[in-house]
């Protein structure tokens, strides 16, 4: 099998502040392993090779959700110890009004072209939405790694279910929200 180190940034207020977070996440599809490259890999949204981007789309709770950046993207992940993906990355600048509050975490670090299920995480929704400010716990969805074609090792994730109130207390919902992640 044959790695290579994947790292992850973010770009704060106007593009001027920037770090990194080391990850790990290469690999083949056809190294086995964790899941599988079919569903969340092949999936709308693309963030294409070579541009920096977030874009998550779909609903949440009965509302539209279009969060698509290109700058200031403020959002990174972590592939190895505990693995997560968090938007904001930082508190240096603060969401636009379209843009979800998201941290999601899954159970163990994964090369490009598999897939795992999301194992928690929390949203609060956008200040555009019909339900501001509301927050879920992530219940469900996957996440994945693209292995080769024009999305080479982007991100992407689905989130298919989640809880009302950020502590999981509240009634499940089922939840149409996909996103790829590329830097």
């Amino acid at each position: 099998m044959r790695e290579q180190p994947n790292f992850v940034g973010f770009r704060a207020a106007f593009g001027v502040l920037f770090g990194c977070l080391s990850a790990v996440a290469c690999g083949s599809a056809s190294d086995g392993g964790a899941g599988s490259a079919a569903g969340v890999l092949n999936q709308m949204p693309n963030c294409p090779t070579g541009a920096d981007a977030l874009k998550i789309e779909g609903s949440v709770d009965g509302g539209a959700i279009d969060d698509t950046r290109s700058s200031n993207i403020n959002a990174g992940y972590e592939n190895l110890n505990m693995p997560n993906f968090n938007t904001p990355l930082a508190g240096l600048a603060s969401l636009e009004a379209n843009q979800l509050a998201l941290t999601i975490d899954w159970g163990t670090g994964i090369f490009n072209g598999q897939t795992a299920p999301i194992t928690g995480g929390t949203m609060t929704l956008p200040a555009n939405h019909p339900n501001p400010g509301a927050q879920f716990c992530v219940s469900a969805g996957t996440i994945g790694f693209v292995d080769g074609g024009s999305e080479d090792g982007a991100f992407k994730f689905d989130i298919t279910r989640v809880k009302a109130g950020a502590d999981c207390s509240g009634a499940a919902l089922t939840v149409d929200l996909r996103g790829c992640y590329q830097w």
